[in-house]
């Protein structure tokens, strides 16, 4: 259980560190809107500044994946980061499913830490 943690964490954090560190060295080129609700969508974001905070995020929470002290909970503020995506690919741009699915999958091994669940939820101590 510990090495598809080992291993899902790695394989997610490497698409969010690359693309987090590309957009500060030279940001993509978007495509056209042409009405469609997604590129419009990655438009605003990117005029209003919303793309530096995204970028931001991609970068910490790969870094956190890598460390193994910080893995789980790279993972848990990753969750939400990979959800958005899956949720932009399955409602408004349909093109990237296979990709935004794969990162869910290897979000969900990267968060298989039995143990880390358990201290998690573990009721505290009263002293």
């Amino acid at each position: 259980m510990k090495i598809t943690g080992i291993v899902g964490s790695t394989l997610l954090a490497l698409p969010f560190l690359f693309f987090g560190g590309i957009y500060f060295i030279h940001p993509p080129a978007l495509p056209p809107a042409k009405g469609q609700p997604g590129f419009e969508m990655l438009h605003l974001m990117r005029e209003n500044g919303l793309s530096i905070a995204v970028a931001v995020a991609h970068l910490v929470t790969g870094v956190l994946l890598l460390v193994p002290r910080t893995r789980f909970v790279g993972a848990i503020l990753q969750l939400p980061v990979t959800l958005a995506i899956v949720s932009f690919h399955y409602f408004m741009e349909r093109m990237g499913r296979p990709i935004a699915s794969v990162l869910v999958l290897l979000n969900i091994l990267a968060l298989a830490d039995p143990a880390r669940w358990h201290a998690m939820m573990a009721p505290t101590s009263k002293a």
